[in-house]
Parts: C-alpha cells; structure tokens; sequence
C-alpha cells in the first residue's frame, strides 16, 4: 500500500453535528466526507466528482486533529430559497448559532494500492485547482506540509482520531477474552452514524444521502483490546478507515 499524509491548519473550522438542528453543533474532526470534498477541491473536482474518484480507486483515509479552542457565532440566514424572492426581515431573517474549532491542525491520511493515485493527490495539496475550506466557506485552509510512504503499523492506543464502527462496543465484544483495555466515559457522544455516499442530482445539485456508516471520533488516549492498521506519522498514530 501507498501512502500520504498531509498537515493542515486553519484558523477556524467547522463540520456539522447531524444530530442537531437549531444550533448547528461541530465535530471534533473533519467527517469522511468533507475529507472526500476537500480532496475534491484539490484536484478540482464536483462533489460528484470527488466521490466517484474514491469510489472508483478504493482510497482509504485517516484523520487526527488538535484545536486552541471552541467558539460560538450568530449567523443570519435567509428562511425562504426556493424562489427569487424580496427579502423582507420579518419574513426570511432568522438567527442561528454556529461552533467553531479555533487554530486547528489536522493530519489527513490517504492510503491506496495505487502510487499514481497517491502521487497525484501529492500534487494537488501541493498546487491546489481551489481554495482549500474545512467545514464552511469562510474556514480557508492553509496546507503545511505533505510526506508519502509513512510505516503502516499495527497498534491498540489511540487518540484524536477517527475508528470504525462503535469502539465501546467493539471493545466489549472482546472483553471476555481480552479484559485488558482502557477507554473513558464522557457526557459528550463520540459515536457518530455519518453519511459517506450522497445521491447527487448534478455535479453541483442536490444531494440525498444514500449510505451511512458508524464512527468513533477518539479525544483522550484509550487502549483498545484488538489491533487497528495506522500510519506512524512522526510518533503520531492515524488509524485507517475505509470511507466508500
């Protein structure tokens, strides 16, 4: 397998809770699929686009991020979009409050069989087709540094990243014949069902989702009883999962 590991920092990010609604939650890191839009962005692609490209060449990914901080921010948005319509305040205006991650940095993997892939996708974070976003429009990203052909490992602690499936319960099948692991508990959900393949109308129409998937998004370190594929990126551990 080939490999490719890429730095990002942006100032502020975001990337919707799609369990909450009126107040548009984020989560802690970039979901399959905005890493898929990203790369889109890159090689510039539609979103449709984007999401065959990975489809197609069977690209597997991993995440792990760090942000300063969190904060909130009051967005005015139009209620009515269907039609081309005058605004009026009392009609259309409506408020919402959105969270940010402030002076995040991420570590984005990308593995596949193929090196032309791998070789190619280098390029493109190098020489981005567009501007580079993490969540919203207005979040530009600014890309650090990129490294190929890291040691893939096997490991079992991990931290700041992304895992397949519900990593308490995968943890607890084993539990009877492997009763030596360490995860913690915390009032926030860290298991997530997220989309990873959309219905798209065009390029750029309208999408409805199509598939979704279960992961786990790690903030403290655990000590899992099983074993995960990652990349060893300069001591950091980012666990490999399959998106499409």
């Amino acid at each position: 397998m080939k490999n490719l590991v890429i730095e990002i920092f942006s100032q502020t990010a975001s990337f919707r809770n799609p369990s909450f609604q009126n107040f548009h939650k984020s989560l802690d890191l970039p979901p399959p699929t905005t890493v898929i839009g990203l790369t889109g962005a890159a090689l510039g692609l539609s979103p449709l686009q984007a999401q065959e490209f990975f489809h197609k060449n069977e690209i597997n990914i991993g995440v792990y991020g760090l942000y300063a901080g969190k904060c909130n921010d009051t967005w005015k948005y139009n209620r009515r979009t269907k039609e081309m319509w005058l605004y009026k305040s009392e009609l259309d205006g409506s408020i919402i409050q959105k969270e940010y991650l402030i002076n995040a940095r991420f570590l984005i993997a990308f593995s596949s069989d193929n090196s032309k892939i791998i070789s190619m996708l280098n390029e493109a974070f190098q020489n981005p087709v567009y501007a580079l976003t993490m969540g919203n429009s207005d979040s530009l990203a600014c890309i650090k540094s990129s490294v190929t052909d890291l040691p893939e490992v096997m490991e079992q602690e991990v931290e700041n990243c992304i895992l397949e499936g519900d990593v308490v319960d995968n943890v607890l099948s084993y539990a009877s014949e492997k009763p030596e692991f360490s995860i913690y508990y915390t009032s926030e959900h860290f298991v997530y069902d997220l989309p990873t393949r959309f219905n798209y109308v065009s390029d750029y129409g309208k999408r409805t989702i199509a598939q979704t998937a279960t992961f786990s998004m790690i903030r403290n370190k655990m000590k899992l009883n099983y074993l995960i594929e990652c990349l060893n990126y300069r001591g950091i551990l980012i666990p490999l999962i399959k998106v499409i």
